[in-house]
């Protein structure tokens, strides 16, 4: 009888042993010798030895070094014209800061050129935001007419003196509530003032143009400060100030309005008294270049976080070098009483200047905020920031300087610390790239 192949292999017990004997050795070999490169580092670090053309190098690397400095500029473009600030707040790392802002008024309505007497006026304002609101704490709203024509064009700058004219009274504030309608009595002078030729009042152009061309509005603080934000946005059904006038013509009752709408142009000023700070918390290292164990980013355009990263010229101008990620891990210095988790801003932007200083937001932020990421993540105690673009652009030559800054938006309120230069754990910067 016959037997077939697979019938032969089952009775020979020794015919597989036998046979693989022969592949086991050389096969042992190429795992000892595999095992053996294992000893290196698979993931190549440094870029001195280039792959042919045939080939492709994927590098990666936690390890470089990122230089964080504490730094505040008093010139900063003041460029958010959907929000309106006043008051001040205080933080015993970062001392006080005061707001005030310029805000056109426009007409609304034609004027009805008729005789008129003044009987009252009112500054009404709707907070979006108020910080700090005790209720035994008194605070006087401060108005003055600003004497130079702003318009959307024209750069201001969060430190620069608004250029006052006419002071139009202090009042004393009522109780503020967020979403909730302020009503402030005025001096019947400031309606006759502002009516006091009403010829100015067409074009309805030439009122902002020629005639009033701003408004400038601060809070004082008795005792207690207190922050007032006004949403300035096109998003609202309500606008954010404006003063109406009553009158009367004859036996018969009127009101003319002038209004800080969402197209009045406006512009926040800040300024910061890191002074008047706790002596052993207040920040010690501003603009002088010192790598501290920390480093601090402040609201309403206070102090930011400037980040260098010196190690990434090296891999500059590599032909052929695409960046797979960058991204920047900043942990945060967290404490129950001043800086506890909860009070953690929820988003940080990123951006960097050209040679000639001017601010620009990363490409990775003018693709999409999600792309930049700036969330803080609990798990690691860290904000992460997605600067892939930034690092791809600086190492094709498009961008000067491989540097970037964090800042906050004007909406954040609250203020970072983070761990940085010496200290553990520190800024760092995980880089991977594909050499092809």
């Amino acid at each position: 009888m016959t037997n077939s192949f697979w019938n032969l292999q089952n009775k020979n017990h020794r015919y597989p042993f036998r046979g693989n004997r022969t592949i086991i050795v050389p096969l042992f070999s190429l795992l000892l010798a595999a095992l053996s490169s294992c000893s290196q580092d698979p993931v190549k670090i440094g870029i001195e030895l280039l792959p042919g053309n045939d080939f492709i190098e994927i590098g990666s690397t936690d390890t470089i070094g990122i230089r964080a400095y504490t730094m505040y500029n008093d010139l900063t473009l003041s460029t958010d014209y959907t929000r309106m600030v006043a008051g001040s707040v205080y933080d015993d790392y970062f001392g006080t800061t005061y707001c005030d802002l310029v805000t056109q008024l426009r007409v609304m309505t034609k004027w009805p050129a008729r005789e008129f007497e003044v009987d009252s006026v009112l500054l009404t304002f709707m907070p979006a935001r108020v910080s700090g609101n005790d209720s035994t704490a008194i605070h006087f709203i401060r108005l003055l007419e600003s004497g130079t024509l702003i318009t959307d064009s024209t750069d201001f700058y969060t430190g620069q003196d608004p250029d006052t004219i006419t002071f139009l009274g202090e009042y004393r504030l009522p109780d503020l509530e967020a979403g909730s309608s302020a009503v402030i009595k005025l001096h019947n002078w400031v309606g006759e003032y502002l009516l006091r030729d009403t010829t100015m009042l067409l074009p309805p152009s030439r009122f902002y143009q020629e005639y009033f061309k701003g408004l400038y509005v601060a809070i004082k603080s008795e005792t207690e400060p207190i922050m007032v934000e006004m949403n300035a946005s096109d998003q609202v059904s309500i606008d954010p100030l404006g003063i109406t006038i009553f009158y009367h013509s004859d036996t018969l009752k009127y009101n003319y309005s002038l209004v800080a709408t969402p197209r009045a142009v406006n512009y926040n000023r800040f300024t910061h008294d890191r002074s008047t700070a706790s002596p052993s918390l207040q920040i010690t290292h501003v603009n002088d270049m010192v790598l501290d164990t920390s480093v601090y980013l402040q609201s309403y355009m206070g102090v930011y976080v400037k980040l260098d990263m010196p190690s990434l010229e090296s891999y500059r101008n590599l032909p052929n070098l695409a960046v797979n990620k960058a991204r920047i891990i900043a942990p945060v210095h967290l404490d129950d009483e001043y800086f506890p988790e909860k009070d953690i801003p929820t988003q940080i932007y990123v951006r960097y200047r050209n040679s000639e200083g001017r601010e620009f937001p990363i490409p990775d932020l003018v693709h999409d905020v999600t792309f930049m990421d700036g969330k803080y993540y609990s798990d690691k105690d860290s904000y992460i920031f997605n600067i892939t673009s930034f690092v791809q652009a600086y190492l094709g030559g498009e961008i000067d300087e491989p540097s970037v800054e964090l800042y906050l938006p004007l909406s954040a309120v609250k203020n970072v610390i983070f761990k940085a230069n010496t200290n553990e754990p520190a800024f760092r910067l995980e880089f991977a790239y594909t050499l092809y």
